[in-house]
């Protein structure tokens, strides 16, 4: 059944942060020139109505995204191979020609500046693809893990975001797992705070790039002396995720430093490959799901979706299933689906 595309991680290996898989809302997409134009052109339904243009509207909104990123991907990888070619040669030399590999450092340094912008905020900076919603910045709390939040003596954590109203959770010995991770997320989400959980168990959280800035310092928490003091709230040490690019790393001032920033280039390449093959796949993934939509009834639509969604959520009673599906619900009232069903 055609559905619209959710996250998209770089690379199968890549297990962190992957529980991640809600619906997003479509974002705003940057223009991809004539290669995306010719990308919706091919892509557009010629047949079957309005119905299946109807629904494969967000699917080129996506596929749009996804092309911007691919744009973006290999303006990246022309400028590394480049930076490659010159750190190899200098390597040969006696004198190394500093000024210049600065110079093209730099450069990608402002092409990596531009990366929310320029990938239409669909590349994150792990360089995972998020197609649909801007990309979010996953990060860790420090003394906040499942581990001492279900162990141990009882305590109420109250959390507080900027100017909003304060949420307390329970936390301690008796709160299971998935009752620690379901207060977190009832605590935090209203902030735009997501609490996930890796392959592995282990607890993170994310929230939208562009609100990472405003956010260390304004989530605060208080406890009752045991995980956290009492009294005053304090803020939480947030620690974001460290980048899949760091071009301030990269040193030219000696040849030992050459052959250094060169194996991290090399690894640089090989992880904007990685997103490469994942854009392809999503590209090819929506004009697949646009084809099949021009040729499919609204009614035929609707119900394979329903029948898919039933099927997902019934699939397990693994608490993760339900997590995935949470925030893609949030905000969405009885009134809103009336006044949806009311446009028919």
């Amino acid at each position: 059944m055609p559905a619209t595309l959710g996250s998209i991680s770089h690379s199968p290996g890549d297990k962190r942060w992957s529980k991640d898989g809600a619906l997003r809302a479509a974002a705003a997409a940057r223009s991809a020139g004539v290669a995306s134009r010719a990308a919706l052109a091919s892509a557009r339904p010629q047949t079957g109505g309005a119905s299946g243009w109807r629904y494969s509207t967000q699917l080129n909104e996506q596929l749009t995204s996804a092309q911007c990123a691919l744009d973006y991907v290999e303006d990246m990888l022309s400028q590394l191979q480049g930076f490659k070619d010159s750190l190899s040669q200098q390597l040969t030399q006696r004198r190394l020609d500093t000024d210049g590999l600065n110079a093209q450092r730099d450069a990608l340094g402002q092409a990596w500046q531009r990366r929310r912008d320029d990938s239409a905020g669909s590349l994150d900076s792990q360089l995972r693809l998020s197609l649909g919603a801007p990309a979010r910045q996953s990060f860790v709390a420090r003394g906040l893990d499942l581990d001492s939040l279900t162990s141990g003596a009882p305590e109420t954590l109250v959390f507080s975001v900027g100017g909003a109203a304060p949420a307390a959770v329970r936390v301690g010995e008796g709160v299971r797992r998935d009752e620690a991770l379901r207060g977190l997320n009832q605590a935090l989400g209203p902030a735009g705070v997501r609490c996930e959980l890796d392959d592995y168990g282990r607890l993170g959280f994310s929230c939208s790039e562009r609100d990472w800035d405003k956010l260390q310092g304004a989530l605060t928490v208080r406890g009752g002396g045991v995980r956290f003091p009492g009294g005053v709230p304090q803020p939480l040490a947030l620690e974001a995720e460290a980048a899949a690019i760091d071009v301030s790393r990269w040193r030219a001032n000696d040849h030992a430093q050459v052959r250094l920033a060169l194996q991290d280039v090399l690894r640089a390449i090989a992880r904007l490959q990685q997103t490469h093959s994942a854009i392809d796949g999503a590209i090819a993934e929506a004009r697949q799901s646009i084809s099949q939509l021009s040729r499919t009834d609204e009614q035929s639509w609707a119900s394979g979706f329903v029948s898919d969604f039933n099927a997902r959520l019934n699939q397990t009673a693994d608490f993760n299933h339900l997590q995935q599906l949470v925030p893609a619900l949030l905000g969405i009232s009885r009134y809103r689906v009336l006044a949806l069903l009311s446009l028919r």
